[in-house]
């Protein structure tokens, strides 16, 4: 619900207001942590009755001042409901965007759907990875993450609205409320908090963490509770490259709503509530990144609900392409992409439609495959030397002997100049885990060529040269050529 009252402060950041002060953190890759509705409600509410009191050093100015009775004094008796309050579910879309200064500054790094349940105080969360491939428009088949910067381009400051148009003929989920977040200040924001307690489930090493300077660093992180200031939860959260089981943007994901539960508990704690130098830190850091469609007043009445929140009651999803997933990954363009099993967006719906069930609440983040196989026997593969090495096809025909991939064919492809391993998928997804598993032994690219979803030119097949022509009429699962970087997992 739109209105001239609607909380807008990154257009008036971008806008260049004089006296406006330039973030000075020039990190190109700043593409940080999801955030959730109890956060961005919060610091909304928050800096909105700062704003409205017109406080200038102290937000708690006046002796036996009640935070919560005060917001609620403002809603009233008023019978005004929130859009989806009568049906008992409302529902959000939270962006969460570079911002000015960095590579791609109106494309989502996050994107999350909410859901609020009014009567039970349940919330659900579902992460939508930026990779996947939707109908935008006007622009065909594009990663979810630019539907924000297209709308931007055709007329600034409708990318929020554009965003929550798609995503909700996507998930067919009426969006009620969109929040959009530069994160440039979520820093500050854990710090200015004191920061946050996270549980860390297992422990992982990245040595490829990218630094401000364009270089890499170690991070390591161990198992159990760890005490985080910014930086450090900015690590956690971005990290791209970690072992066990940590290397994927799903697990990413997953760790991100550890950080915005972290977050919110903190909010919600009395060491917050009650301490007017963190409150103060909250608005100062947030007026100038929180962009929403929700009015004043709605923001007041959701702090009606703010108290009831309870993490048990908080059911959390991550889209991902896992067996159990209705996604699967791919190549589009030669760019990396999610899409729906057998072109069903159906299942997503389903998703969508059940977050608030405790039933349905899981996280769908793959599982490391550093010694995994697949469940059958019947996955076949033909494999083709993309290289000038000789029997390179033969050799990883070995490696793989023993497991529960059966190599049908192999022979060299037409062109020995491959620099980057390519996996075709031949199953039209219909067995991503095997899939998930090669490409990561393999350290492959990820193409397929079903019919409905072959774009252009760059992601068909070559045409292949094998010593027996005819195994390409055999039936396989997947087709395998073989790129120079094969050489470096093979020949050890």
């Amino acid at each position: 619900m739109t209105d001239e009252h609607s909380v807008d402060f990154l257009k008036q950041k971008y806008q260049l207001v004089p006296g406006q002060k330039e973030n000075k953190r020039k990190k190109k890759l700043f593409k940080i942590l999801g955030t959730v509705f109890v956060v961005t409600a919060m610091c909304g509410v928050l800096v909105s009755y700062n704003l409205s009191k017109k406080f200038n050093d102290n937000i708690v100015g006046y002796d036996g001042f009640s935070l919560f009775s005060s917001l609620r004094s403002l809603v009233g008796s008023s019978d005004k409901e929130l859009t989806g309050e009568n049906d008992d579910r409302i529902n959000f879309l939270l962006l969460g965007i570079g911002g000015s200064g960095h590579d791609g500054p109106e494309l989502t790094d996050t994107i999350m759907f909410a859901s609020y349940r009014p009567s039970t105080s349940d919330i659900g969360l579902l992460s939508i990875p930026r990779d996947l491939a939707v109908p935008i428009p006007g622009y065909g088949y594009q990663k979810i993450n630019s539907i924000n910067a297209y709308g931007e381009m055709e007329n600034p400051g409708s990318g929020p609205e554009w965003s929550s148009e798609v995503i909700s003929d996507l998930l067919d989920q009426e969006i009620h409320y969109y929040v959009k977040v530069d994160f440039n200040g979520f820093i500050d924001l854990i710090d200015g908090i004191g920061g946050i307690d996270v549980y860390v489930d297992r422990s992982f090493t990245d040595e490829t963490y990218p630094t401000q300077d364009d270089l890499v660093q170690t991070i390591t992180f161990e198992q159990g509770w760890t005490h985080m200031n910014g930086d450090t939860a900015l690590q956690f959260a971005r990290s791209r490259h970690g072992n066990n089981g940590e290397g994927s943007d799903f697990a990413r994901a997953d760790r991100q709503q550890k950080i915005l539960l972290a977050v919110k508990d903190n909010l919600l704690s009395a060491s917050t509530f009650l301490n007017p130098s963190k409150l103060n830190n909250l608005v100062e850091t947030f007026q100038d990144n929180v962009e929403t469609n929700m009015s004043f007043w709605e923001l007041m009445k959701m702090t009606r609900y703010i108290p009831n929140i309870d993490t048990e009651k908080i059911h959390t999803t991550v889209l991902d392409s896992s067996t159990n997933s209705p996604l699967y990954s791919s190549t589009i363009n030669g760019s990396f992409v999610l899409l729906p099993k057998r072109d069903d967006w159906g299942p997503i719906k389903e998703i969508a439609e059940q977050i608030l069930s405790s039933q349905t609440s899981t996280t769908l983040s793959q599982q490391s495959t550093s010694s995994a196989t697949p469940a059958g026997s019947n996955v076949t593969l033909e494999i083709q030397n993309g290289t000038g090495v000789s029997g390179l096809a033969f050799q990883t025909s070995q490696m793989l002997a023993g497991t529960n991939f059966s190599v049908v064919s192999i022979g060299n492809a037409d062109s020995q100049n491959y620099a980057t391993t390519i996996i075709y998928d031949l199953t039209s997804g219909e067995k991503s885990q095997e899939l998930q598993i090669l490409k990561e032994f393999l350290e492959a690219d990820v193409a397929m060529t079903t019919a409905g979803w072959v774009f252009s030119d760059t992601v068909v097949p070559r045409e292949l040269t094998v010593d027996n022509p005819e195994t390409l009429d055999q039936t396989v699962d997947f087709l395998i050529i073989l790129g120079q970087n094969a050489t470096n997992l093979v020949l050890q």
